[in-house]
């Protein structure tokens, strides 16, 4: 088994949404225009601000995923939840 195949799918997808969350708002093409308007502002200012948003969605999604997974590693190699441990 390579080391790539070792990587479990929600490191991907979080990988992803990671990816989406910096790589599009950075793309001047998608919002290099002034049209259409929202509320009387050009598209540029509502379109970035929308990003701000919905990368911090895609980010608490990620965690989320990140950390389930991290839980079920943990869980399967019997080393118990850090959360209730630390609690101690």
């Amino acid at each position: 088994m390579s080391r790539l195949s070792a990587i479990r799918p929600a490191y991907w997808i979080s990988g992803v949404l990671l990816v989406v969350a910096v790589v599009v708002p950075l793309a001047v093409p998608t919002y290099a225009k002034v049209d259409p308007h929202l509320f009387g502002f050009p598209f540029f200012y509502w379109y970035q601000l929308l990003w701000v948003f919905l990368s911090a969605i895609l980010v608490s999604i990620s965690y989320k995923l990140i950390r389930t997974e991290e839980r079920r590693r943990r869980a399967a190699q019997g080393l118990g939840d850090p959360e209730k441990d630390g609690d101690q």
